[in-house]
């Protein structure tokens, strides 16, 4: 298949950026064999699988995030390009923290933010949880032996031993409200478990229980951050200031993406 009938497909399938995700689709399938006829094989078989629906990243097996390519796997939570945002927050913060700072990302998907804070502190300790084991088997791929893996609901599951010892904790919670799901992308909708993306009535259920667990956990001087809705901000800084801590709201250059810091 060319390029152009490769593009020719997905756009009919409805795909928006389809010359820019047929490159990608034929960029996988060269890689995948040296030989011809497999790659062509491999190049239908990719692009009949785009072409049903199934998210781009999924099909290929990787995403793009902030210069670097991580591994994903079919069901598991693609990693979004806004939280380049939190990534890049929680790299300042665990420069802050300063040499061999202990970093945990929760709800860690496939662990996009913990590979920006290694990339950047390769000093750090680097500490990954999640609820789902393929989700984390997806994250040791992308960190590897760098890492320590913890099968977390939130922050139950960590070991006791480090309480009140993470200088940073990140997350990118479910923030989705229950009754938004009809307006996601039917892709993410057929093809990501619900449990990594719906967060209640109004999506903060998580949030709320991310926040009211992480004292505990967090070292003196120890910092929050938290991606959620930009809707959901102020609602979210009240609950925390509740919780004793003290709140600051950090906005993209889009203005549409929010991380809560939370001391």
């Amino acid at each position: 298949m060319s390029a152009a009938s490769v593009a020719a497909h997905l756009r009919h399938a409805g795909c928006v950026f389809a010359e820019d995700e047929a490159r990608i689709l034929i960029q996988a399938a060269q890689e995948s064999s040296s030989d011809t006829a497999d790659r062509e094989a491999t190049l239908t078989g990719l692009t009949a699988r785009r072409v049903a629906g199934e998210p781009l990243e999924q099909v290929v097996g990787w995403v793009e995030f902030a210069g670097q390519r991580l591994a994903v796997a079919p069901n598991v939570f693609v990693p979004r390009q806004r939280t380049t945002l939190l990534a890049k927050q929680s790299v300042r913060a665990v420069r802050e923290a300063g040499a061999g700072a202990r970093f945990l990302e929760a709800f860690c998907g496939v662990g996009p933010v913990a590979a920006s804070v290694l990339r950047a502190s390769p000093e750090a300790e680097i500490h990954i949880g999640d609820r789902d084991e393929s989700t984390l088997a997806c994250a040791r791929r992308n960190i590897g032996p760098h890492g320590e893996y913890h099968l977390l609901n939130c922050l139950d599951g960590l070991p006791q031993h480090l309480a009140g010892s993470f200088d940073v904790i990140s997350a990118v919670p479910p923030y989705v409200p229950d009754a938004a799901a009809m307006f996601l992308p039917r892709e993410a909708r057929d093809h990501e478990t619900s449990a990594a993306l719906f967060g209640g009535a109004d999506g903060l259920d998580l949030v709320r229980r991310l926040i009211g667990q992480s004292r505990q956990w967090l070292s003196p001087g120890g910092v929050v951050l938290i991606e959620c809705g930009i809707e959901q901000q102020h609602t979210a800084v009240e609950f925390a200031a509740t919780a004793g801590f003290s709140a600051s709201i950090v906005l993209g250059d889009d203005e549409q993406t929010t991380v809560l810091k939370l001391r």
